[in-house]
């Protein structure tokens, strides 16, 4: 095609200034013209690319397919807006193949209907999205075995301590049992103990299963006071000290929509870490209040779970959801990190008060039955 068209109008002198690699092509796919930027690209003179069918910039397997995407292009012009990329492989004239991002804008001049193709070599954007994703898997992969040591760690450390006890339990019980004229009572005792950290080196196994592999479980509508109630109760038979609770919860309150055994861990949770807390501390009027609401604006139901108890310093409330981490003389510190975990899966929050004084608060929320 004749370009002294395009000569007569200064749009040569433009199209060779720009910095980007710039191609006009044609209704019929022949490039009409092309910038010293694409030549330098191609490795091409304009002698070699003007005139030339575009799929020559590409190589052979791409053609047929470019050329049916080039065609429905020309039928609808719009469909793809300039500055929008279009990532595709390039080909220079030694041969060497290069990822390319290409931006398609419809031109009329003269009466015909022209393509400019803007084409950047993103060879060192592929690149560094390689290194990247290397990058991130070397990341996970070395987070990955952390978190397993520190697991294993965590296992090891909880796991010792209970057998250490067991087997002096046991030996205590042995030495007894050969003397002549046991103690049936020291025996009871020896017993009772191994007994006792056997239950605790299984609950602290059970805790770190159920953080590891924790399954969807389907969702419930059920009532949540309710629940409340009846976990506020399992809490308090299973402890010596004396509690007063208080309920403030809310008439009318609308069911909730979630799974009703990972709430009441939650809320078991919740009451056994406010009565631990209180007996820790030798509160000498120990109380919890559990407080429901439904949100005014949002479909969600709150609960609030506060004790009198001795509280948290400002490290500790920084860190008190993270894994592993206790403020407690025994345990794993695995029951907030599952707690928030499981409200978490059911759609809710689980968040601590930081302006309660004396004691703590915390509060979760879940979604309405819709």
């Amino acid at each position: 095609m004749e370009n002294g068209f395009f000569d007569q109008l200064g749009f040569r002198w433009l199209f060779d200034a720009a910095a980007d690699a710039l191609l006009l092509i044609d209704a019929e796919g022949r490039i009409a013209l092309s910038n010293t930027a694409a030549q330098e690209m191609f490795g091409r003179s304009g002698s070699q690319l003007d005139g030339q069918s575009v799929e020559c910039l590409m190589p052979q397997r791409f053609r047929l397919h470019h050329r049916e995407l080039r065609q429905a292009y020309g039928r609808d012009p719009h469909r793809r807006t300039a500055g929008l990329g279009l990532e595709l492989v390039a080909l220079k004239s030694s041969g060497e193949e290069f990822p390319a991002e290409i931006s398609l804008s419809p031109l009329h001049a003269n009466g015909q209907a022209f393509t400019l193709a803007t084409v950047h070599n993103i060879s060192s954007r592929k690149q560094l999205e390689r290194d990247l994703l290397v990058k991130r898997r070397e990341m996970d992969a070395l987070q990955k075995v952390h978190v397993a040591a520190q697991t294993a760690a965590v296992i090891a450390h909880e796991l010792n301590q209970p057998l250490l006890a067991i087997s002096s339990y046991s030996k205590s019980a042995l030495l007894m049992l050969d003397g002549n004229s046991p103690n049936p009572e020291r025996l009871r005792q020896a017993v009772a103990g191994c007994e006792l950290q056997t239950r605790r080196a299984g609950e602290s196994i059970r805790e770190l299963l159920a953080f590891l592999n924790m399954s969807e479980c389907p969702a419930e509508i059920f009532d949540i006071n309710r629940e409340i109630r009846e976990m506020l109760d399992t809490a308090c038979a299973e402890h010596h000290l004396q509690v007063d609770s208080h309920l403030e919860l809310e008439l009318d309150l609308p069911p909730v929509k979630a799974n009703r055994t990972h709430i009441q861990k939650t809320l078991l949770n919740l009451f056994h870490n406010g009565i631990e807390a209180m007996e820790s501390g030798r509160i000498a009027d120990p109380m919890l209040t559990v407080h429901t609401r439904s949100l005014p604006d949002e479909p969600l139901v709150q609960v609030s779970v506060a004790d009198n108890g001795p509280g948290f310093s400002p490290d500790q409330r920084k860190r008190l959801f993270d894994p592993f981490f206790t403020t407690k003389s025994s345990g794993i510190g695995m029951g907030l990190a599952i707690s928030r975990s499981l409200v978490e899966a059911n759609g809710g929050h689980l968040w601590l008060e930081n302006d309660c004084l004396p004691g703590a608060q915390f509060h979760l929320t879940l979604p309405v039955s819709p």
